[in-house]
């Protein structure tokens, strides 16, 4: 079978994006990464030195998706942009027929993200094209067991969930940007459409704010669990995570010297394999169809409506007026 061909859309380390390190992990999975588009000329340029830097070699890089994905014969896209420009890429790569492999959240910025997102899976779908979204954390939950044996039970949600990040942004923004990961995290514990959230609180809804704890109450088929995420302002790595699961915590860490991912509680520590490589793995995979596409559309559907709902009831924008011509 041939490997995939791969363009990537924000290709660069700018505003921390993941342009380089995805490139690798798709390289290392197999797949062939054979161009990239940025915003500027001067940006290729800079992407094309950090591409080489993880050894991602002989790319063609473009100003803009529509010049990659008209100049460039493509299986996927890797939509690695800030997330007001998921939308667009999303629309062009559908008009493709590609695969897409897009950070997280799916789209942003756009007068109703959660009906796009709804008609974008549903169109994703309709053409049997893999849509995966950049949610790395249930790929933990393996070492998390290891280092907990016997607290997470098959088809019984837990009781008490938390999570602790550290995003660059502040305010209503630190939702948007890092609410994905404990969603994809409680779908896994819970299923894809987890159920209601109710008695949604905040520590704070100050929206200059660098420190957030939002509080809510997940309401399953098999039982409510409670839910703690604490957004932790930080501008540089590296960031504070952690897991909390029936109140048992798996603190991420990175060892110097090799930057080995692990978990650590009491004194324990286990190897954590890294999350990027296992999910980028799937996505190729499934791109190139060695495995079935995994059914992701309510997954992708259901963080998105969360994501709205939490951002409204802090006080957030959620949607904005198209902008008139």
């Amino acid at each position: 079978m041939k490997p995939i061909r791969v363009g990537i859309a924000g290709a660069r380390r700018a505003r921390e994006g993941l342009g380089p390190f995805v490139a690798r992990e798709l390289r290392a999975a197999g797949a062939d990464v054979v161009a990239f588009s940025c915003t500027t000329r001067e940006s290729v340029a800079a992407a094309d030195r950090a591409l080489a830097g993880v050894g991602v070699t002989g790319a063609r890089g473009h100003v803009g998706v529509d010049a990659l994905l008209a100049s460039e014969s493509l299986d996927a896209l890797a939509i690695l942009t800030p997330a007001g420009a998921h939308a667009e890429c999303l629309e062009a790569a559908l008009g493709a027929g590609l695969h897409v492999l897009c950070e997280k959240p799916l789209v942003w910025d756009v007068a109703d993200p959660a009906e796009l997102t709804r008609r974008l899976v549903d169109e994703f779908a309709a053409r049997r094209r893999v849509l995966s979204e950049n949610c790395q954390w249930p790929y933990t939950l393996t070492a998390f067991e290891a280092l907990h044996p016997g607290t997470l039970v098959a088809g019984r949600p837990p009781r008490r969930f938390g999570m602790r990040l550290s995003p660059s942004s502040t305010g209503a923004r630190m939702l948007v940007d890092v609410l994905s990961h404990p969603l994809s995290v409680l779908q896994h514990l819970c299923g894809a459409n987890a159920g209601r959230i109710e008695d949604v609180g905040f520590s704070t809804r100050d929206p200059r704010t660098e420190a957030l704890c939002v509080r809510f109450v997940l309401c399953t088929p098999r039982g409510d669990v409670e839910v703690e995420v604490e957004l932790v302002g930080r501008s540089r790595p590296p960031r504070e995570a952690w897991l909390t699961i029936e109140g048992r915590q798996a603190r991420r860490t990175i060892r110097t010297g090799d930057y080995a991912f692990g978990f650590e509680a009491d004194g324990r520590r286990v190897e954590l394999a890294d999350p990027l490589a296992a999910l980028v793995r799937d996505f190729v995979a499934a791109a190139g169809g060695a495995v079935a596409p995994p059914s992701r559309a309510g997954a992708i559907v259901w963080r998105m409506e969360a994501v709205c709902e939490i951002v409204r009831a802090f006080g957030g924008e959620v949607s904005r007026e198209e902008r008139q011509p």
